[in-house]
């Protein structure tokens, strides 16, 4: 009976510490589209383990946070802080999976410096202060055509033997 008791209780602490220290929301995927032309957007999903009893919705804004683990000469840890890395906007929840995109990165004035630029797998999600934003999205890239091709005209020519042998724009 005594250990009855004891399997009770101990199933009983398994299935409240479950509950209590659910699984923290990680990044575990990114993936990025290959444009194919300068003006094609460029997208970077992040994919985000949920679990159930997630509070993730679509437009919210969240913050991605990293953990920095502080090593002295010796290489010992002596100590640890968690920083807040970007921004990302939630564009899609399942029942496991969020997907989420880029917001904004934290400029690294007032943070501190991180190895690693940028948002990446193992960073964790912090929903407190999240808000929900109803703007659309602003495609990263509208340039006319014939602006476009001024532009890449401007650029820096491979030189030929003609021009390689000018001296003046005049000798070409």
């Amino acid at each position: 009976m005594e250990n009855f008791k004891k399997l009770i209780v101990a199933v009983t602490l398994i299935l409240f510490s479950q509950n209590v220290f659910a699984a923290a929301l990680e990044i575990v995927d990114v993936k990025r589209n290959i444009p194919l032309a300068e003006t094609e957007p460029v997208y970077k999903d992040f994919y985000i383990k949920v679990s159930s009893k997630s509070d993730l919705k679509k437009n919210q804004v969240v913050k991605a946070t990293r953990k920095i683990i502080v090593k002295d000469t010796m290489m010992k840890a002596v100590g640890d802080f968690t920083t807040t890395v970007g921004l990302l906007k939630v564009i899609q929840v399942s029942d496991t999976i969020a997907v989420a995109r880029e917001f904004k990165l934290i400029p690294r004035d007032s943070e501190a410096m991180i190895d690693q630029i940028g948002i990446m797998v193992g960073d964790e999600i912090d929903t407190t202060e999240s808000f929900t934003d109803t703007s659309h999205p602003v495609k990263t890239s509208e340039v006319p055509a014939q602006e476009l091709k001024k532009q890449l005209e401007k650029k820096d020519e491979v030189p030929t033997e003609k021009t390689a042998a000018a001296t003046s724009p005049e000798d070409i």
